[in-house]
Order: C-alpha cells, then structure tokens, then sequence
C-alpha cells in the first residue's frame, strides 16, 4: 500500500512540475505584461539553446514613426531608459525588469536598424526599430 501511495504521489509531482514549466512558454510576452500598443508588431518568440541560460527571445518591431511612441511605452511601463545613438544604430542599454505580478525577471534591448540617422527628429526616416524581450529558462 505505501508503494502504490508513493508511487501517486510522484505521478502528481511529476504531473505538477511539467504543468508549471509549461505555463511560461515562448510568447508574446508585452501582451502578457502589459497593454501592448498596436504599433508595437509582434514577429515571433524562439528558444535560444546556444545562450546562457537558454533565454526565449520574443521579437517585435515598430516602424521610425513610431519609435518614439515605443520608447515612451517601455520607459513608462517598464522603466527603459531613452536611446541613444552609437555609431551606427540607435540603441538602448540592455535593461532587465522584474514582473510585479509573476516575479519573473526579463530583459530588454530597443535598437534601431543600422542607419547613418542620428537625431531624433528623423526617426521617421528609420524603417524599422526592433525590442528584443528575453525569459531565461535555466539559472545563470
């Protein structure tokens, strides 16, 4: 009789420890942390096995015209800071923010295509900006 106990017991343990690693998954994580705005295009959430810590990597873009309306949309709701220009691109420091309401940790990168554009009134004149959000998916 202990065996068969132990043994239903392991079973929801197991049964446990899957259903909880499957509820974070590869997503679009801004929808599920925020109101993301419509301008913000979401294009796809991968697992990169080949980083430390195995991170999934949700990709968006939004187009120069609204790059500053995205840069306020992270800054607000996340607390990025502004881009700067770098030689080439426009970009934010990697910046990490911790969910209030899962207490899981992701990171945060803007940048801007490469473009010779370096000031902010032309950023219209930028295709397309890109945001980078990252969930490890093993301890660092």
């Amino acid at each position: 009789m202990n065996r068969l106990i132990r043994g239903l017991l392991l079973l929801a343990l197991c049964t446990l420890s899957s259903w909880a690693s499957a509820a974070t998954g590869c997503e679009d994580f801004l929808a599920k942390m925020s109101d993301k705005p419509a301008f913000v295009e979401f294009l796809q959430c991968t697992q990169a096995t080949d980083r430390q810590g195995k991170p999934f990597v949700a990709q968006y873009r939004v187009t120069g015209a609204d790059a500053l309306k995205a840069e306020r949309y992270m800054s607000q709701r996340f607390g990025l800071p502004p881009l700067k220009f770098y030689c080439c691109v426009w970009d934010s420091m990697p910046y990490f923010y911790r969910d209030k309401k899962t207490d899981l940790g992701y990171s945060f990168v803007i940048a801007s295509e490469e473009t010779p554009i370096n000031q902010r009134e032309l950023w219209l004149d930028i295709k397309f900006f890109y945001i980078n959000v990252s969930l490890d998916t093993e301890e660092i």
